[in-house]
């Protein structure tokens, strides 16, 4: 990149402009001219939300094994950097190679959160493409979207020329390929999308039409083409177990949310919490084998540098193996000084052995989630969690020494009362009591509470959701009476963004005109608390002539929904009787408890089959001085330089660059001592961000 590349100006000045650079290690980069298919996997959110996304690193590493097959990455520019690309005219282009994203035959959304949909737009606006499908022409790319938000595809339905419902690694990579196929025969791009409906769990948008039914007023898509099928199921992977699962995968150069290694242990969660759409979307729960997760943990941190590791589920807990593979890992990151996070782990899994293995290297974050503050409402909620267990995690905690520790809780449940946010004050008083008690000082509580929206694919789909005076006042209540104790924070989700994300997670085709005109109107990064403009999103709705309040409202449980179009599995009848258990009050087992068959999901044998038991085994540490240790401690001093794409990495992230190197290279640099040990590195005085340096020194033992 040079001083006389466009890019390059435009990179002076903007903030963070590592975030647009690329050259991370394991990035991967071909030759357009020796492949098939050119894709690009867009993320519509800033690089370090979407360079922490799991389903992106599957899909990349997986598309980018086939010869015939390009994939590249773009996320979404932050503002800066979509004024200045605008005002010198230059095309987004992907990560890797700054190929327009017009050249690609496919752009690939990964869409998680409804609130990233205006990203959508400015990503295929500033790339050059066409944002209606209906006015893209035959050079185009084909528009995809997958990932959870995609179930209740209709919001969006103008924008993406197909949808695939289910795991991406079972059915993306064919999509590509048959892609490729008929664009290398010719076929025309209406025909093109008619062919691809035919593969199981592919959603075409503009086969359908959708309009308003008897017994609903919203608009419900149905078949306008004879190639369209009167709604698409969800196509699971099978084989889950042991399916692909990538180990190189690409090391930013910024730090990022989530940076680490995540494996992902499981895929789906057995306890049907009655709120939770996750739980239906990635229904049935499939643990990963044990030394399948071990194995690639392992590899991974060694072709990554990585310093932290974490085993990643909707409920790692419910891993049948957890503790043996939580022991025999930490058997080898001890060594290293790696630590071990575990995500989602439900309080009644939790144990001593396994705080102590989690401690060996250092404190990872310590979250607990009961949701509710009464027992009474978590049954509502089919939150199996009690008073004692949620008592016992925290003595965990506390015994082992966290003096911080994360609650998360939920506003407007169904058939919330007064006594039940009374619960949530009198369980965050007892738990600034029992820290007292086990650390002879007051702990630090930070509380979290997000307002309740009732999402597609629950048995709470039907509920309205309470309106926002409602809310708030809920809200200033809690925060109110937790003040009373020092050290308690109360964090409460934005109203507005939990409205808005209600409106489009249960929303119909008609919020296209309404999105477009917000996009227009300067909607961007909706999802960031600093940058949603209400305006901007009211004069949308009253210009698109759309009533917001259509969408807020419960549902007659009879009347066709717009995400019937997008089938999980798991029968909407089933779902009825679990709203009916709910307003009961009445826990339902979890699939580990209860025989098959009843909600529909379980469409084979194969679902209810145990993990089979594969040995853990150690993978040997890489030869040289990291697997034996020196018996003496030697001062090095180095010199590098820091040029090109280099210069736009900060001092902070060009340091974490180097330690990772190191790792990768297996050197045993000399640790910190404390109780968050670090490489013992000395460097110089930190360089102004965008300057070169010829002469850098750094030292190390």
């Amino acid at each position: 990149m040079s001083e006389r590349d466009p890019f390059a100006r435009v990179l002076a000045r903007v903030e963070k402009p590592g975030r647009y650079v690329g050259g991370e290690w394991n990035e991967v980069r071909k030759d357009p001219g020796r492949v098939r298919s050119k894709v690009v996997l867009a993320f519509p959110d800033v690089y370090e939300i979407g360079m922490s996304y799991l389903g992106q690193k599957i899909l990349y590493g997986l598309l980018n094994r086939a010869p015939d097959i390009l994939a590249e990455r773009v996320y979404a520019p932050w503002p800066d950097l979509e004024r200045e690309l605008r005002a010198a005219a230059i095309l987004l282009g992907s990560l890797e190679t700054g190929r327009p994203l017009r050249e690609f035959d496919i752009v690939g959304f990964s869409l998680l959160y409804e609130l990233n949909f205006t990203n959508v737009l400015t990503i295929l606006d500033l790339g050059g493409i066409p944002l209606a499908s209906a006015d893209r022409g035959e050079a185009d790319p084909l528009v995809v979207a997958g990932g959870p938000a995609a179930f209740n595809p209709e919001p969006v339905a103008d924008f993406f020329d197909l949808v695939f419902l289910g795991d991406g690694e079972e059915g993306f990579p064919e999509i590509v390929r048959a892609a490729a196929d008929l664009g290398r025969r010719g076929v025309a791009r209406r025909e093109r999308l008619s062919e691809l409906a035919r593969i199981p769990g592919v959603y075409v948008p503009s086969l359908y039409a959708a309009e308003p039914r008897e017994g609903s007023r919203l608009a419900i898509p149905r078949p306008a083409d004879p190639a369209a099928p009167a709604s698409v199921r969800k196509r699971p992977a099978r084989d889950f177990a042991r399916s692909f699962f990538p180990e190189r995968i690409v090391v930013p150069n910024l730090r990022v949310v989530f940076d680490r290694v995540a494996v992902e242990a499981a895929r789906g969660c057995p306890q049907n919490c009655r709120f939770c759409q996750a739980a239906s979307l990635y229904f049935p729960h499939r643990p990963k084998d044990a030394g399948t997760v071990h194995r690639t943990a392992v590899r991974s941190l060694r072709q990554t540098g990585y310093e932290d590791a974490s085993l990643s589920a909707l409920s790692v807990g419910d891993h049948p193996r957890l503790e043996e593979m939580v022991g025999r890992l930490m058997e080898e990151l001890d060594r290293e000084k790696i630590s071990l996070s575990l995500s989602s782990l439900r309080p009644g899994r939790l144990s001593r052995d396994l705080v102590a293995q989690i401690l060996k290297v250092r404190k990872t974050g310590f979250t607990l989630v009961p949701e509710a503050g009464t027992e009474r409402l978590r049954a509502v909620i089919n939150k199996k969690l009690d008073e004692a267990e949620i008592r016992d995690a925290l003595t965990f905690a506390f015994e082992g020494g966290w003096k911080l520790v994360k609650l998360y809780f939920m506003v407007g449940l169904p058939t919330e009362t007064d006594e039940d946010l009374a619960g949530i004050v009198r369980l965050v008083g007892d738990a600034v009591d029992l820290g007292r008690s086990i650390l002879r000082a007051a702990p630090r509580i930070h509380v979290s509470v997000s307002s309740f929206i009732p999402k597609p694919h629950t048995p709470f789909q039907w509920l309205g959701m309470d309106d926002e005076a409602a809310l708030a006042a809920k809200q200033a209540g809690l925060r109110a009476e937790l003040r009373r104790w020092r050290g308690v924070e109360v964090k409460t989700h934005p109203l507005a963004t939990s409205v808005l994300e209600a409106v489009f997670s249960r929303g119909d085709r008609r919020l296209g005109r309404v999105l477009a005109e917000a996009w227009r109107r300067g909607a961007r990064f909706d999802g960031w608390d600093d940058k949603l403009d209400p305006a901007a999103w009211k004069g949308a709705f009253e210009a698109a002539g759309v009533d917001r309040r259509d969408y807020l409202g419960p549902l007659p449980v009879d009347a066709p929904l717009p995400w019937d179009v997008a089938e999980t599995g798991i029968r909407k009848a089933h779902l009825a009787r679990e709203l009916e258990a709910a307003l009961r009050a009445e826990l339902t087992p979890s699939c580990e408890e209860r025989s098959c068959g009843a909600c529909g999901g379980c469409d084979s044998r194969a679902w209810k089959k145990k993990v089979r038991p594969a040995k853990v085994r150690s993978v040997p540490p890489p030869p040289g001085p990291a697997g034996e240790p020196s018996p003496e401690t030697v001062r090095y001093r180095a010199i590098y330089a820091k040029r090109g794409k280099a210069r736009y990495l900060s001092h902070i992230d060009l340091i974490h660059v180097l330690q990772r190197s190191f790792r990768r290279a297996g050197i045993e640099v000399r640790k910190t001592q404390g109780f968050h040990p670090k490489m013992d590195f000395a460097y110089g005085p930190a360089l102004p961000l965008g300057m070169e340096a010829l002469r850098e020194v750094l030292e190390f033992r």
